[in-house]
């Protein structure tokens, strides 16, 4: 492996592209994956479909019972198809707060480019250009422009302004990382105080997958996050060291000392909420 200094010279913020509202907040907002996407829309698709088929059947019916007008009952199939692939989007999403059914089933929801909630007139132009990308093509406008796009958003997302947003993901239990015995003396004097925090995400997602990766793509990610790393973290590790393992008493110490600051904190808050119930109290 090349030695830490050239690593750090080749090194280039390619950080993740974060979500930062008009304050500038930066939200911690995860993008639905298009697999994701696929099932969800797949279970609106049925009862949409359903939604159709039945309101068709209903207008069938109802015409050879009354002897209704052809045009009164081109119409109503056409209200059928409106309220179907319109009208049931649209209101999901104003009702449920950016949810449908099949989003309520895979945990995600619609939300603006940022964060807020989506209007009617973002719903609709939603709902409008499906008809076009997913219904009228089978999906394969949606599905190119979703490969493309790194937020994994069709082409009504992209003239909406909205993004879908993954709320549910598995609870896994907090894994406490250790640092690397090699490395607890060179930790202990390194600053590691300035990682941004996309970067800490991204280390912080790939250590506990990191056994499940395919060996060559486990060595690039290790080495790509090592060369991101290394222009935050002062002094560099000594020459040789294992990117995981430099990673991971990066993480390891960053969180050991958060944990000390917070505590730090807590303890100065109860000693001052003590203070103030001791102070004599004068009308």
């Amino acid at each position: 492996m090349a030695s830490m200094g050239t690593a750090a010279a080749a090194s280039s913020p390619r950080d993740r592209d974060a979500l930062i509202t008009g304050d500038a907040v930066l939200l911690d907002l995860r993008t639905a994956s298009f697999a994701v996407r696929m099932v969800s829309a797949a279970i609106d698709g049925v009862i949409q479909l359903a939604l159709l088929v039945g309101g068709s059947v209903a207008v069938a019916w109802a015409a050879a019972r009354s002897d209704l007008d052809d045009g009164f009952v081109a119409a109503a199939i056409v209200l059928m198809s409106v309220l179907a692939y319109v009208a049931y989007p649209v209101l999901c999403e104003l009702l449920l707060s950016g949810r449908s059914v099949g989003r309520l089933v895979m945990g995600t929801r619609v939300v603006r480019d940022d964060g807020g909630p989506v209007h009617v007139r973002q719903s609709l132009l939603r709902a409008v250009m499906a008809m076009l990308e997913i219904w009228s093509t089978s999906g394969a406008i949606a599905l190119t422009c979703s490969v493309i796009d790194r937020r994994s958003r069709r082409v009504g997302d992209l003239l909406a302004g909205t993004m879908v947003i993954q709320e549910r993901m598995r609870s896994l239990s907090p894994q406490r990382r250790e640092v690397p015995p090699e490395l607890r003396e060179w930790v202990l004097g390194a600053d590691v105080g300035r990682l941004p925090l996309t970067l800490m995400q991204d280390i912080r997602s790939f250590l506990p997958r990191a056994t499940s990766i395919n060996p060559e793509s486990r060595r690039q990610l290790s080495r790509d996050l090592l060369r991101r790393t290394l222009p935050h973290v002062a002094p560099a590790p000594p020459p040789g060291t294992d990117p995981e393992a430099f990673l991971t008493a990066v993480i390891a110490e960053r969180s050991r000392r958060d944990e000390v600051r917070l505590r730090r904190r807590q303890q100065r808050q109860q000693e001052l909420a003590a203070e103030v119930r001791t102070v004599p109290f004068t009308a």
